[in-house]
């Protein structure tokens, strides 16, 4: 509680001074009056204060402190206000579809939810190779399909843009979202072709050691079996029936595809010239050619395996990149995307055409 004195003293003109300064004095005494009454008007308690002197009286005003926690509150309902609306129903949605698709990923991929067992011939020289390792393990296969069509957003919008600083960070992110969204529907159409299948690999016989395989016959076929080897985890020996189809193409050529489509699309000739652009596709295709033809030559999938891995990869490019294209480039209008980078927009005429370059 804070208190605010006011004394009020006067003074005894001369006679020349009366004369002199009356309408002077007499407008003080005026602006003096209303501002004792705009005092008074205050929502303080206003307590005349006793003096001896009769010509000084004290107007004393009690106001009170204002408080911290008044200011701090309207931040907080406001930062309220901006999760609740953060957090809708279609955001909801989206998050349990992703939780458990990446749950369902993980319970195909490690044998939680058990698939289709095939049985063998014994002896058989198409799942008779010895495992030798692989070219591409699964994390650098992970890795390439984060990072390809990463590099290929931005280096098509810097080239684009021909600065650093002008990188349009949401058109990014929309594309690599899309570009993920694709990917695991392919990855988990994948998974699920392999567990109704359960085709064994070329290494079968290396890596699980049926129990039944040293005892059989030539040619004869064996319907029951137990996987004996203990050089190799629970989860590799599973893995032994998931030939069909190639996760490493499917997974490789939808990226490739992919990437292909951002750098033919966004990428433009004016700054880079011609040979850039099928030389910067060139390497996409590449990596999933590579991806596709090592698994043939480590004896991780027959060769039909690996078509089907491709023709898998190069659908789901396909529709993606349709979905992509039409909200894009079509009549459909998304939130954020702004001009593409291959177009020249008059804005201050909303009325001109588009050019493109």
């Amino acid at each position: 509680m804070c208190t605010i004195e006011i004394h009020q003293v006067s003074v005894e003109p001369s006679d020349n001074e009366k004369k002199t300064n009356g309408a002077v004095f007499g407008k003080v005494q005026q602006d003096e009056v209303i501002e004792t009454d705009s005092l008074l008007d205050n929502k303080g308690m206003v307590n005349p204060a006793t003096s001896e002197r009769t010509n000084s009286p004290t107007v004393r005003v009690n106001i009170p402190p204002p408080t911290v926690s008044d200011k701090s509150q309207p931040a907080k309902q406001s930062t309220k206000i901006r999760l609740r609306r953060r957090i809708t129903i279609p955001f909801i949605l989206n998050a349990v579809i992703a939780i458990s698709v990446l749950a369902l990923l993980v319970l195909l991929e490690y044998g939680f939810i058990p698939g289709n067992k095939l049985g063998y011939y014994c002896q058989d020289p198409q799942i008779s190779h010895k495992y030798t390792g692989e070219v591409i393990s699964p994390m650098v296969l992970g890795l390439g399909s984060l990072l390809v069509p990463l590099i290929a957003l931005l280096v098509t919008e810097v080239l684009s843009k021909q600065s650093f600083k002008k990188i349009n960070v949401r058109e990014v992110w929309y594309y690599y979202r899309e570009c993920a969204t694709g990917c695991i529907l392919v990855l988990l159409l994948t998974e699920f072709a392999k567990i109704l299948v359960g085709e064994h690999r070329p290494h079968f016989l290396d890596v699980c050691a049926p129990d039944t395989a040293t005892s059989c016959r030539a040619n004869e076929y064996v319907d029951t079996y137990i996987c004996t080897n203990p050089k190799y985890s629970k989860y590799f020996l599973i893995d032994s029936s998931k030939s069909f189809p190639s996760g490493h193409s499917s997974v490789s050529w939808f990226i490739g595809a992919f990437s292909a489509y951002v750098i033919q699309t966004r990428l433009s000739t004016m700054y880079t010239g011609r040979l850039l652009k099928p030389f910067l596709i060139s390497v996409c295709l590449f990596w999933s050619i590579l991806c596709s033809l090592t698994r043939i030559t480590d004896r991780r999938h027959h060769w039909w395996d690996v078509l089907a891995g491709c023709v898998l990869g190069l659908l789901g490019a396909l529709y993606t990149v349709k979905i992509v294209h039409k909200k894009i480039f079509g009549t459909e209008e998304i939130t954020k995307v702004s001009a593409s980078t291959t177009t020249l927009l008059d804005v201050k005429n909303k009325d001109a055409t588009s050019v493109i370059i």
